[in-house]
């Protein structure tokens, strides 16, 4: 079967999912606008520093880190599979190049070339594992998880990375301000537009959200499904990996326990910022907002004094109530199509 042989009533329907979708995308976006100024009014009445410029900052700091990571994760919740290994990627490739330029000097003006190295690897090792061998995506990516920090361990021998020994440059780069705002917002405000910019607009991100959408439709246009799956996985390990030497340069003294456990802050910033985890909709844009009021909750819980348990119950039930909304859209968008599809036809 070809595009050739799409009946009428299949195109128009094509057409109608894109037009409901986009309007379902801008609702959602809107939502978690709103949610965040509701956050910051809600949180100011309850404890005024929350307004601070210095707890702002603090806010734009964490947000920063979550919303890079989320841009490589979005890469591959738009093709409809997840990425649990990222915060081993970020442990991995942070501990290791670090150490190894601490021990050949040599390499220490290349330390982001080696990252980029060990994220496309690491990558392609979860792009291989789901396309090609076909294991679902949480399967193989929580195994990736648990063999990537089992090797930094193994690697670490219990031993840190002190921060003299990291290249000057990061350490510069960690405590830099720029405009009165941490250098990390700026990169990662300078990453979530490149990432958006090439979904947009280049044919490889333009694959993505059409897999994303229907794999099978996707297949009869010729468009090679495990492809589209590994350069996605190549995507977000590459900025995992990135990521992971800027939050090392940031932590100062490395251990084989860096990023554990932000996995699931990446994925709630993906969900709550209305990328859909069926794939093919929302926008790294999104994420990043997301990523926001993940951080802005954190902050301002714990300057309520909230305990730990009590903000990870918060988060695991933000993850789910999004998820909640973006099944809820899902159907509302594919009746309202097939309603319009079949006026339109029989009209």
């Amino acid at each position: 079967m070809t595009a050739s042989v799409q009946t009428v009533p299949e195109r128009l329907k094509e057409r109608l999912q894109i037009s409901g979708g986009s309007a379902a995308l801008r609702i959602r976006f809107m939502g978690v606008l709103a949610f965040q100024a509701l956050l910051m009014v809600v949180f100011t009445a309850l404890v005024p520093r929350f307004i601070g410029w210095g707890n702002v900052q603090s806010i734009l700091f964490t947000a920063a880190i979550l919303a890079m990571v989320a841009a490589g994760q979005t890469l591959v919740v738009l093709t409809g599979n997840l990425d649990l290994s990222v915060g081993s990627i970020m442990g991995l490739s942070a501990y290791v190049v670090y150490d190894l330029a601490s021990q050949a000097p040599v390499l220490k003006p290349y330390v982001v070339l080696v990252a980029i190295i060990f994220g496309v690897v690491l990558g392609a090792i979860n792009g291989f594992l789901v396309a090609v061998l076909e294991i679902p995506s949480i399967v193989a990516t929580l195994g990736t998880l648990s063999v990537y920090r089992g090797f930094v361990s193994f690697y670490a021998h219990a031993r840190e990375v002190s921060v003299g020994e990291l290249p000057q440059w990061a350490r510069h780069l960690a405590s830099a301000n720029w405009l009165g705002v941490s250098a990390y917002v700026w990169l990662a405000v300078a990453l979530v537009l490149l990432v958006g910019f090439a979904l947009r607009t280049l044919p490889w991100g333009r694959k993505i959200y059409a897999y994303g959408s229907n794999p099978r439709a996707a297949y009869y246009y010729g468009l090679s499904s495990r492809r589209i799956v590994i350069g996605a996985y190549i995507g977000a390990g590459v900025i995992a990996a990135l990521v992971g030497l800027l939050l090392g340069a940031q932590v100062g003294n490395i251990n084989s326990l860096l990023a554990d456990g932000i996995e699931l802050q990446v994925l709630a910033a993906v969900v709550i910022g209305g990328v859909s985890i069926w794939g093919g909709s929302g926008t790294v844009y999104g994420a990043a907002m997301g990523a926001i009021v993940l951080a802005t909750i954190n902050n301002g819980l714990v300057l309520l004094g909230v305990q730990e348990f009590y903000r990870l119950i918060f988060q695991g039930a933000a993850i789910v109530a999004a998820v909640a909304v973006d099944a809820l859209v899902q159907r509302r968008v594919q009746s309202a199509t097939n309603r319009r599809a079949i006026m339109e036809v029989t009209s």
